[in-house]
């Protein structure tokens, strides 16, 4: 049986116009001839093991994710151990170094934040009133130092500095519209942490839009300008911020919003910065063209922060942080091992479809052995480490050292009462 000439010719003409193939045309012309498992190995194979797609990331002692970021004004430098940008993440983990300069202003942003502090004393000043008398300046006495966990309300306005020397600390923060984000300084102030992640100009809204969206905005404030009436309402409440979240999630521009319930753009932007008293008559439109309520605000600015004190909880079994006031999304857990201790520690309770969670080492040194799930792999957990996790697993510790490790899971789920560990034989 003969074979087709034009049918030959075509097979080679293919061939060909394979062997000419290179980059990423390549693993795309295996991708649709052998399928995605064998596009994915050979993709493996020529970036190395370590560009493989897995289910955990190790942020290593001297190697950020990301550089070096400083705010000379604040005498504040910033490193990033977050997990990796194509994981979406919702919080960041940064490790910051503090200087002894005295802080006359205040920072404020929507969220949590979570400080751990690993040498000095860190000090805090806060804005706030309980109730039942005007705002004041208020200090943290005594310091955060080493050894403790300090949760603050980041929409109180506050600051922090080194109460003697150089401080360092872990910094978590999440921001409060549960998206992607990094961490930015207030546009209008002098120094900026530029953001981490890309911004994409997908549905519909503007590069702007969603520019602010994805950004953790911290913005600064003085006292005399929280004295100003309505001020202090508004940002300390989180009403300011609660509006500007809803509109940007709404898809709308302030020109857009003002448009709608027939006021000037202006007052807008102006009651998104809380520049200005707004009126009740004007809040009750705004709240009823974005569909949003402020029952909870006035509650949600009743504390300021809540302290734990890891040597109180040492060697507990999976101690768990006590929680903030309200809704959070963060939940904290404190593992402590002593030297030659073997442990057995889910990655997270599982009750949540998408779980995410890190583990920051504070000192000691463990094995680390992940499940088949996740390769498999086994490491050497250092002091300083940040090992996240995006799926679910029991990974199995060795203690070297007497060693302390926090656990940082982000659920929708609270999971603070669940048991996050357990000793093996």
């Amino acid at each position: 049986m003969r074979s087709d000439p034009q049918a030959s010719n075509l097979i080679e003409e293919r061939r060909s116009k394979t062997a000419q193939l290179s980059g990423l045309a390549l693993i795309e012309n295996l991708y649709f001839r052998a399928g995605p498992e064998a596009a994915q190995g050979q993709l493996q194979r020529l970036l190395g093991a370590e560009q493989s797609v897995r289910a955990f990331a190790l942020c290593d002692v001297g190697q950020p994710a990301v550089g070096l970021n400083t705010l000379p004004s604040d005498d504040i430098s910033y490193e990033t151990f977050s997990p990796p940008v194509s994981w979406n993440a919702v919080y960041s983990v940064q490790r910051i170094r503090l200087g002894a300069k005295l802080k006359s202003d205040f920072l404020f942003h929507p969220g949590e934040e979570i400080l751990i502090p690993t040498q000095g004393e860190v000090a805090y000043h806060f804005f706030w009133s309980p109730g039942a008398s005007p705002p004041e300046r208020f200090l943290l006495s005594p310091p955060a130092s080493e050894g403790q966990i300090l949760r603050i309300n980041p929409q109180i306005p506050h600051h922090a500095w080194s109460a003697k020397g150089e401080a360092t600390a872990w910094l978590i923060l999440r921001h409060a519209m549960n998206s992607p984000v990094a961490l930015v300084m207030d546009q209008h102030s002098s120094q900026a942490l530029q953001p981490q992640l890309g911004v994409p100009s997908a549905f519909g809204r503007s590069q702007k839009a969603w520019s602010n969206a994805r950004t953790q905005r911290r913005r600064r404030v003085t006292a005399s300008n929280l004295r100003k009436p309505g001020a202090y309402a508004m940002i300390a409440w989180g009403i300011s911020e609660l509006i500007r979240d809803a509109r940007l999630k709404a898809g709308l521009t302030p020109t857009d919003l003002a448009r709608q319930i027939g006021i000037d753009p202006s007052s807008i932007s102006r009651l998104e910065e809380a520049k200005a008293n707004v009126s009740i008559e004007m809040l009750g439109r705004v709240c009823a063209a974005l569909r949003i309520g402020m029952a909870e605000c006035m509650e949600s600015g009743s504390w300021i922060y809540e302290r734990d004190d890891l040597e109180a909880k040492r060697w507990d079994d999976g101690q768990i942080v006590h929680p903030p006031k309200g809704s959070h999304f963060l939940h904290l857990s404190v593992l402590q091992l002593a030297k030659g201790q073997h442990r057995v520690v889910p990655t997270s309770c599982g009750a949540d479809s998408s779980p995410l969670s890190s583990w920051i080492v504070l000192s000691g040194r463990l094995m680390a052995e992940l499940p088949n799930t996740m390769g498999a792999k086994s490491m050497i957990l250092d002091a300083s480490n940040v090992l996240h996790f995006r799926k679910y697993g029991d990974v199995n510790l060795n203690a070297m050292q007497d060693s302390t490790i926090i656990q940082v899971i982000y659920s929708t789920v609270c999971e603070c009462n669940c048991a996050r560990s357990s000793l093996a034989p």
